[in-house]
C-alpha cells in the first residue's frame, strides 16, 4: 500500500468546469496495486469540500483493453478526497471520474 504521486503514478487528464458542478478525470499507470491510494485536494479543482457528488472508477484487465467498472474506496476529510484502489488485481491502469458542486456550493445560496 502506497500513496500515488501525480506526474509519477497518475495524471489528471482533464478538468471540466461548469456553472453548477465540476468534473476531474484521473488516469493511473499500469503499476498501480490494490490498496494504493490517491489524495485529491477538491478545492484545487473547484469542487466544494461539502459538495462531492460522486466517484466512478474503471480498470483495464489487460493493458489498453476494455475497461471494466471498479469503484475505489473513498474518504473525505476536510478538502481532501482519498481514493483507495480496492482489493483485487495489481498492475492494472485505472481511471476515475470525480464530480462535485462548484465552489461555492450553489445550494448554499438558495
Amino acid at each position: 500500500m502506497g500513496q500515488l504521486t501525480e506526474g509519477t503514478d497518475y495524471e489528471v487528464m482533464g478538468v471540466n468546469r461548469g456553472d453548477v458542478y465540476n468534473e476531474i478525470v484521473i488516469r493511473t499507470l499500469n503499476t498501480v496495486d490494490a490498496a494504493d491510494y490517491i489524495e485529491v485536494d477538491l478545492t484545487k479543482y473547484g469542487i466544494s469540500a461539502t459538495g462531492l457528488m460522486g466517484v466512478r472508477g474503471w480498470k483495464h484487465t489487460t493493458d489498453d483493453s476494455v475497461a471494466v467498472a471498479e469503484n475505489p474506496d473513498t474518504i473525505v476529510s476536510g478538502d481532501t478526497l482519498t481514493l483507495t484502489v480496492p482489493g483485487g488485481t495489481n498492475d492494472d491502469p485505472r481511471f476515475y471520474i470525480i464530480k462535485g458542486f462548484a465552489v461555492p456550493n450553489p445550494a448554499a445560496s438558495l
